[in-house]
């Protein structure tokens, strides 16, 4: 394996050009093709959707719904150890999800004037699961969990559909035990339309649609914004970074790179170090641990770890250094790994990653799977502006304001001023209208 350890900020223009990628999740053209893709499926509904699957994906869809029997026959074709997993899964991050809910609000802020917010669950969300580099069933379990603990009443699943024009048993079990209602299958960007717009036959029209994948995937979400959807943008392909300092076991470190960098090619999977000895390490471990992975995998994580990968071994001069870099990179997952009096330092200069997991004891693979929280998260960039998707984002709220006659005439002058000021009188005679005793109006006597 050519080495992939770079000096940061000496090495910046190559860093640059090997994550070049890193800030476009889509382009121009990609956006183009989505949205041909939401006409078709508005113009032809289901059939639109069944032509677009066996165009982009080779499947003949029979249907996009699955029966209930398939969905129950999912459930029981998992193992006893499986199902058990799952279902710990499951309440795990129910009680996370249920711990972030926001809540409704009142309070006197000052005499006479209570503001607060009312929060509401969305109707109906439909939720994208992805399965095209394997099932992830995870995946399905965070988000269908936090919309039922935010209490959303319909719950939609899609997926792709394996050749047999089906979903992944394991992925629609995982759904079901969750809180899915109900199953579709199809191609993504069209599924994601169909829930935009709704079809006559078999989706309805959502509230909200959230699920990560590709750029495809994205561009469609952000065209589903503009239907009026809720949604989370930029939760594209994954990427981790692991800032460790010499203390940190160098094995540990080889194999938490493998655990993101096997998602995918376009996986990105970064270390970032104080200590050349430990980046030495690592990238001898690596290329070892790398070599005992199956086919398929082994692959993904050369292709990764390659010279056209997103995989990389960064030494910084210092800490601060270091979490510059992190702080620019903006990872969907971060993992810190230092003695304790640092870890605390950079926990203070760390200002924008999906997920910050502390301590040798916390690799990524428990936070994607065990501890509850959530690992749909921002990529690309975009942790700088959003988060990971929770039950915060499966309701709505609605401003709660409440005004005594007394606190209305405390801030008349306010809306006398701007309201002359904008030039919108009728917004004056609102107020106006409420300390009169005796009004006349077109000759009309309203006492």
């Amino acid at each position: 394996m050519k080495s992939v350890i770079y000096r940061f900020p000496e090495e910046n223009e190559r860093l640059a050009e090997r994550f070049k990628a890193h800030k476009v999740l889509f382009n121009r053209e990609v956006l183009s093709g989505v949205l041909s893709i939401f006409d078709e499926v508005a113009h032809k509904g289901d059939e639109g959707i069944k032509s677009l699957t066996q165009k982009f994906d080779d499947v003949v869809l029979d249907s996009l719904v699955l029966t209930d029997s398939y969905v129950d026959e999912s459930i029981s074709s998992l193992s006893p150890p499986l199902l058990a997993a799952i279902e710990q899964a499951i309440q795990n991050v129910r009680e996370v999800n249920l711990a972030l809910l926001p809540k409704s609000w009142e309070k006197q802020i000052r005499p006479g004037t209570v503001i607060g917010e009312r929060v509401n669950p969305l109707d109906a969300v439909g939720i994208w699961i992805p399965a095209r580099k394997g099932p992830l069933i995870s995946t399905s379990i965070m988000l269908v969990a936090a919309a039922k603990v935010a209490g959303v009443k319909k719950i939609v699943v899609g997926m792709p559909p394996s050749k047999d024009g089906l979903g992944d048993q394991g992925t629609v079990a995982a759904a079901k035990l969750a809180g899915a209602d109900t199953f579709v299958v199809g191609n993504g960007v069209s599924i994601i339309a169909g829930f935009s717009q709704g079809t006559a036959e078999s989706i309805p029209e959502v509230d909200g649609i959230f699920g990560p994948g590709p750029g495809g995937i994205a561009a469609a979400m952000s065209v589903a914004m503009t239907y009026g959807k809720k949604s989370v943008l930029g939760i594209g392909p994954t990427e981790s970074i692991i800032l460790a300092d010499e203390s940190a076991d160098p094995l540990r470190l080889a194999y938490d790179l493998m655990n993101e960098g096997e998602h995918g090619p376009d996986s990105s999977s970064i270390l970032v170090t104080t200590s050349t000895n430990l980046a030495q390490k690592v990238e001898a471990l690596l290329g070892k641990c790398i070599g005992e992975v199956d086919e398929k995998r082994q692959a993904y994580l050369k292709s990764v770890f390659g010279p056209d990968g997103k995989g990389a071994i960064i030494i910084a001069p210092d800490i601060d250094q270091a979490c510059q870099f992190v702080n620019e990179f903006a990872p969907e997952h971060l993992m810190v790994v230092c003695e304790e009096k640092l870890e605390r330092l950079v926990l203070d200069q760390i200002k924008h990653a999906g997920e910050i997991l502390i301590g040798e004891y916390t690799p990524f693979s428990a936070a994607n799977y065990g501890i509850g929280i959530t690992a749909v998260l921002p990529t690309n960039h975009f942790a700088k502006a959003f988060s990971g998707i929770t039950s915060k984002d499966m309701v709505k709220y609605s401003t709660i304001g409440k005004l005594s006659k007394e606190a209305l005439q405390d801030i008349y002058p306010i809306i006398k001023e701007m309201g002359l000021y904008e030039q919108l009188p009728c917004h004056v005679n609102a107020a106006d209208i409420r300390f009169m005793d005796h009004i006349h109006r077109s000759g009309m006597d309203l006492e």
